[in-house]
């Protein structure tokens, strides 16, 4: 290798090397010298046969050298083409002149013609040769190209920023061994500005396009149709194609050739890309209006947190008012109507009115005792003194002595106090789970478990009642629900807790709620 080395080196420093240089002799590869050694050696061995008197008297050897260089010439066509079968040709030629010049005439000619004949073969099979290892290499460059337009195109579908699908897309449609100009020109729309990306293999990429390419582009925009720009004869150098993103255009992408007139297969190529670069636009812009639209809901829905948040506050102290007036004004009113009622039963009065003032004082005892626990349910005192169990105990002993249904209240590990506004939220929950049960689950057992565990308390609220079917989380279907479940959920977001309702046909139902303490 260093001695082929050492005499392409050689070769090229010297006025042969310029001839090389001209002429694509593969002079650098050591086969190419081995054939040229076996012509020497047939040219060699045929004249050291023409000293044999006997073969120099024949006519017929003279010719049998020709034939056997038809085998080296052949091989060099097959594996150089014409650019090594040629060179062999001749070289067998100048070798040989010296001895076809000693001949006679006739002798001369026959040679040459064979020479001739020999020539005629090598260039058709060295063409032969060409033509298939160009179109060999024509099918690898379109395998590579589309290779390159495919892992692209994977890319440039997987892609949502447009900047890099602009890029990948200008990156696949050059081919860097010519000098091309490729660009992207993207119409205004809803989601990007105008843009226009340029890039360029061989040559330095363009600032701005000239004025070719700008007519060919907006031409293809506005025609949604392939344009070919002029060049010299029928052959154009430059084109573009539309670009088109459901069913609309949004840009075009164009491409110049500075080498040569635009290949007849590039037009497919081109609007290939295109087409691909439509459907890779449609999902960013897809993608954007989602984003947007994800956005909008966002803040929507944070807006409608914060507007329940408030409503439910207000109604809090909505309920705390109305507390507040019933005990000061209404009870104190019933207080003091007993009071009197009880001062003209002690004077002197016939027995029918005695008896309609204690008719009278019944239902307004009874008017207190639920005007009170009215108050309660409007606001219970017990959870701001006492605390969230003491006070849903009340509840539970209250259901139990209004209803006679079977109630009751267990508590695992170390009660918690959490803050006044999330209690006052978890009393509700289970104070809407109650009156369920009393209104619709015709139940006879009622059962209240809060459970307090590391980081959250859980709360049950477990019924033997009649059950319904299709409950599940409370944000399901609520459509054919009332408020009750509603206000429950919505109060289990406002806890950041999540609220759970499992119910069967005849199996009862159960309402638990996972409320964080942290």
């Amino acid at each position: 290798m260093a001695t082929s080395s050492g005499l392409g080196a050689r070769l090229d420093a010297s006025p042969v090397g310029a001839v090389f240089r001209w002429l694509p002799i593969p002079v650098r590869d050591p086969r190419f010298w081995v054939i040229q050694a076996l012509v020497l050696g047939i040219i060699a061995g045929h004249l050291l046969l023409e000293q044999d008197p006997y073969l120099a008297a024949e006519n017929q050897f003279y010719l049998l050298s020709v034939s056997i260089l038809l085998a080296p010439v052949v091989y060099a066509g097959m594996r150089y083409g014409v650019r090594g079968a040629v060179p062999t040709t001749l070289w067998a030629l100048l070798l040989s002149a010296p001895e076809i010049f000693g001949h006679e005439f006739a002798t001369q000619m026959g040679i040459l013609a064979q020479f001739a004949i020999l020539l005629v073969i090598s260039l058709i099979v060295g063409l032969r040769t060409d033509r298939e290892r160009a179109a060999a290499e024509a099918a690898k460059q379109a395998n590579q190209r589309l290779s390159r337009l495919n892992a692209t195109a994977t890319a440039v579908a997987h892609s949502l920023d447009q900047a890099k699908v602009l890029d990948e897309t200008l990156r696949a449609k050059l081919d860097n061994t010519a000098r091309q100009v490729a660009w992207i020109e993207l119409l205004a729309g809803p989601y990007s500005p105008e843009v226009t990306v340029i890039a360029a293999s061989q040559v330095q990429v363009p600032c701005e396009l000239d004025d070719e390419q700008r007519g060919l582009t907006k031409a293809a925009c506005s025609t949604g149709e392939l344009q070919r720009g002029s060049g010299e004869g029928s052959a154009a150098r430059s084109a573009a194609t539309p670009i088109t993103s459901e069913g609309v255009v949004v840009g075009a992408l164009g491409v110049t050739y500075l080498n040569g007139p635009i290949p007849a297969d590039e037009y497919r190529v081109l609007e290939a890309i295109g087409t691909q670069l439509g459907t890779a636009l449609s999902n960013i812009r897809h993608h954007a209006s989602t984003r947007d639209g994800l956005a909008a809901l966002s803040i929507a829905n944070k807006n409608l947190e914060t507007y329940i948040e408030l409503a439910t506050e207000a109604q809090e102290e909505e309920r705390k008012r109305l507390s507040r007036e019933l005990h000061d004004d209404t009870m104190q009113a019933l207080v003091l109507t007993l009071a009197q009622i009880d001062t003209a039963t002690t004077q002197e009065l016939p027995d029918a009115a005695r008896e309609r003032l204690a008719a009278a004082r019944g239902t307004l005892t009874e008017t207190l005792v639920n005007v009170r626990r009215f108050c309660r349910d409007l606001r219970p005192s017990l959870i701001d003194d006492l605390g969230l169990v003491d006070a849903v105990d009340w509840l539970v002993t209250d259901l139990g002595s209004r209803t006679g249904m079977a109630s009751g209240l267990e508590v695992h590990g170390p009660p918690t106090r959490l803050s006044s506004r999330d209690e006052l939220l978890v009393f509700r929950i289970v104070q809407e789970s109650l009156h369920n049960v009393e209104r619709h689950a015709q139940a006879s057992r009622v059962q209240v478990r809060f459970s307090f565990e590391a980081g959250q308390l859980v709360v049950e609220v477990t019924d033997d009642g009649q059950g319904s079917a299709g409950l599940g989380r409370p944000e399901r279907k609520l459509h054919d629900r009332g408020f009750g479940l509603r206000g429950m959920n919505e109060r289990a977001k406002l806890l950041r807790g999540d609220l759970v309702v499992e119910s069967a046909p005849g199996l009862g139902t159960t309402v638990r709620i996972w409320v964080p303490t942290d």
